[in-house]
């Protein structure tokens, strides 16, 4: 699920391949027909834009035309957004990059990386550990306040803070485990545990 404060609705992507728009009041939802049935895993918005990544191995992603009924403008495939033995797990839009975190089914290392959000070039790339287990492929990415990023390693309990420049500037387990983050604002962060919805002011 991403936000597009553009046209101020959710977009949501189904386990049945479909992608909706639910409004902010939460009293609409409809199926978003100019987008073709595909194994979505993770969407982000721009201004002017839908991105959303597949669920495979070497993932696409696809730009579709907020402001003009969500046309199809570009995809971009393997190995351009990750090798072909990869998965993009999640993706995050902030001021003309996406941020993507990358990893192969069951590897110990994973990466975050910084894109341009127009060609998809890479700016800058950082690996980190994590743990392998069978089935679990939450690894999540939120933008932060000054261009940061928060990766969240679900598999270790780890938050790892990371900088504008792709440096790892703190590493902390976070317990009960984390499954997704939120910036609101420019100031409130949710973090959503199993249980749990949890704020703090950043």
């Amino acid at each position: 699920m991403c936000w597009s404060s553009t046209i101020n609705s959710f977009i949501i992507i189904t386990s049945k391949n479909e992608v909706f728009l639910i409004d902010e009041n939460l009293t609409s939802i409809k199926c978003i027909q100019t987008i073709e049935k595909k194994r979505w895993l993770s969407c982000t918005c721009s201004d002017a834009s839908l991105f959303l990544a597949t669920n495979d191995y070497g993932s696409d992603i696809f730009q579709f035309n907020l402001l003009s009924s969500f046309n199809f403008i570009t995809q971009w495939k393997s190995p351009q957004t990750c090798n072909y033995s990869e998965f993009v797990h999640n993706i995050a839009y902030n001021n003309g990059t996406l941020a993507l975190i990358i990893s192969q089914e069951c590897n110990t290392q994973k990466r975050i990386e910084l894109r341009s959000s127009s060609t998809l070039e890479k700016l800058w790339s950082l690996p980190y550990d994590t743990t392998c287990r069978n089935g679990q492929r939450v690894h999540r990415v939120c933008l932060l306040k000054y261009d940061e990023w928060l990766v969240i390693d679900h598999n270790t309990s780890h938050l790892l803070h990371v900088s504008k420049d792709g440096k790892v500037k703190t590493k902390r387990s976070y317990e009960p485990t984390a499954h997704n983050a939120v910036l609101f604002g420019s100031n409130i962060l949710a973090i959503r545990t199993t249980n749990c919805l949890n704020y703090y002011r950043v």
